[in-house]
This record gives structure tokens, C-alpha cells and sequence, in this order.
């Protein structure tokens, strides 16, 4: 079972980095950031439940927290328009709720911040939840922030003995630089056109 949900989560998350890149090197993208989003959304049970098979309840409500934000990347990639501040401003507040019950729960569990995989969860938290945001926004920075949630759960797959996870999560790294040069490239291109009008 646990080989089947890293296959799952792994596969899923791994592609659904590719569509979302892929669509930065394309003139209408939009197709192709919709089927990155769902696709993050059909990996994502199999990385709750396997997070939270191993205690990992920071990491899992980190997963569960970016619900909101990738349906927001669907919505704003389907409608091409940033969402209106309420939406934004819940997004944000569900968010902060469900990262604070999976400290809590840890906190409960360990006693503490005792372990190596807490600290590791807690930069998944800004790694993972900030990049999910900004690149739902559009913001090339998310992709940046992408690599500090990726490293830090590549280590916790590694230590946690889930190697197909341990390796999606590094081939991960190609995709989400190749996203945040390509997006770098385009801001400074739109950034020279408004300048040079």
C-alpha cells in the first residue's frame, strides 16, 4: 500500500510541476496550467495519507491548507483574472487555521518541537503554502519558494524511508528552476515593453 501511495503522490505531483512549466513556455498556456493544477489535486490524497500514516501532521496540513489555493490557480487561470480581495483574504485565513491545527496536533504528538522531521515540516509550510499562493497569483517568486518546500520534503522522505518520494521530490527541483527562469524572462520582457511605451 505505502509503495502504491508514493507511486500516486509522486506521479502526480511530478507531472502536474511539468504541465504548469510547460505552460510558461507556451503562447496560451491555459490549457496546459489547468491540467497542472487538477493533476496536483489527484496526487494530493496520496500524499495526506501517506503524511499522515508517519505522524507528519504539520506536512499534511500543509497539504490540505493548499486545497484553496491551487481551486484558486483553477479559477484565475479558467476566468484569466486575479480573484476579488474577500476570496483572497479567506483563502488566507483557512490557510493560517489548518497550519496552526496540524502544529498543534504535533506539538500534542511530540511533546514539542522536538524532532528533525517538525523542523523540516515547518519550511514545508513556507516552501510549499507561499510558492502554492504566488503561483496562483502569477508570481514568479512561487517558483523560487517552490525549491525550499521540495528540499525540505525530499529529507523528510528520505529519513522517513520513502524513496520514490525522496526521488520525486528531487527530479521536482528541474521543472520548478526551468519555471522560474522562464518566468524571470518574461517579467523583465514586460517590465522593457512598458518602459520602452
Amino acid at each position: 500500500m505505502d509503495m502504491f501511495l508514493q507511486l500516486w503522490g509522486g506521479i502526480g505531483y511530478l507531472l502536474s510541476k511539468i504541465f504548469i512549466v510547460r505552460s510558461e513556455f507556451l503562447e496560451n498556456g491555459r490549457n496546459s496550467r489547468l491540467i497542472g493544477w487538477f493533476v496536483y489535486l489527484v496526487g494530493m490524497p496520496a500524499w495526506v495519507i501517506s503524511l499522515l500514516s508517519r505522524q507528519n501532521w504539520i506536512a499534511a496540513a500543509v497539504e490540505i491548507a493548499g486545497i484553496p489555493s491551487v481551486i484558486m490557480g483553477i479559477v484565475t487561470t479558467w476566468k484569466q483574472s486575479n480573484p476579488n480581495k474577500y476570496i483572497d483574504w479567506s483563502i488566507r485565513v483557512f490557510i493560517g487555521i489548518v497550519i496552526l491545527l496540524g502544529i498543534i496536533s504535533s506539538i500534542n504528538t511530540f511533546g514539542g518541537i522536538k524532532t528533525l522531521s517538525q523542523i523540516l515540516e515547518i519550511l514545508i509550510i513556507f516552501g510549499i503554502l507561499v510558492s502554492n499562493y504566488l503561483l496562483a497569483r502569477r508570481n514568479p517568486f512561487g517558483w523560487l519558494t517552490f525549491t525550499l518546500g521540495l528540499t525540505s520534503t525530499s529529507i523528510l522522505m528520505y529519513i522517513q524511508n520513502k524513496p520514490i518520494l525522496f526521488i520525486q521530490q528531487l527530479v521536482s527541483l528541474i521543472p520548478v528552476i526551468i519555471g522560474f527562469i522562464v518566468c524571470m524572462k518574461k517579467a523583465k520582457s514586460i517590465k522593457k515593453e512598458k518602459t520602452t511605451n
